[in-house]
């Protein structure tokens, strides 16, 4: 986990707000929010994590598009004296120079890619480029297990009524039953 293998004090879970680079709707931030929160109380991380996760709903308190950069400068405003870290997804690390300031968050923080198991040739991914750009040089590879699904994909499965409970926290699958969230894939 990240904050064994990084020795962080603390980690911010931040659900995006409204995400200036996604072109489908979103579920509300607010889901978005309390799917975090659920997927965090889980007792064993509860126990052994006790007041270092904390999920921070800074990004979708903000109004119009959210960008990393104002985050981290937020986040390194908190914290003027620690070492930052941004963890992201091997997806959002082969596009990230598409993003706001992509040089400005590298010098703020550094950058840490959690892999998965991707195509980079599928619908979802059709022009990213097969390696790192280079602003991510100094990146940091996260020492985890391989996601083998997306949440794309997790999204996909319940638009079609298919089981994801070996997928999603038991606690964050009933909050989607009960809001009703992705039925219509959203």
């Amino acid at each position: 986990m990240a904050l064994e293998q990084l020795a962080l004090d603390v980690l911010h879970v931040v659900p995006t707000g409204q995400a200036w680079h996604k072109t489908r709707a979103l579920s509300p931030a607010k889901d978005r929010v309390a799917m975090a929160q659920l997927a965090f109380r889980s007792n064993s991380l509860q126990e052994r994590y006790s007041g270092k996760i904390v999920v921070d709903d800074r990004e979708a308190q903000r109004t119009g598009p959210s960008y990393t950069i104002d985050t981290v400068t937020e986040i390194e405003r908190l914290y003027p004296k620690a070492k930052l870290f941004l963890i992201i997804g091997q997806d959002q690390a082969l596009a990230f120079e598409r993003w706001k300031e992509p040089e400005q968050i590298v010098q703020k923080a550094q950058v840490v890619i959690a892999c998965r198991e991707m195509d980079l040739h599928t619908p979802s991914a059709p022009d990213l480029p097969a390696v790192k750009p280079s602003v991510l040089r100094d990146a940091i590879d996260l020492n985890c297990p391989l996601m083998p699904i997306s949440a794309t994909e997790v999204r996909a499965f319940i638009h079609q009524g298919l089981d994801v409970s070996q997928l999603v926290p038991e606690l964050v699958l009933h909050y989607i039953q009960q809001q009703g969230l992705y039925a219509n894939n959203t």
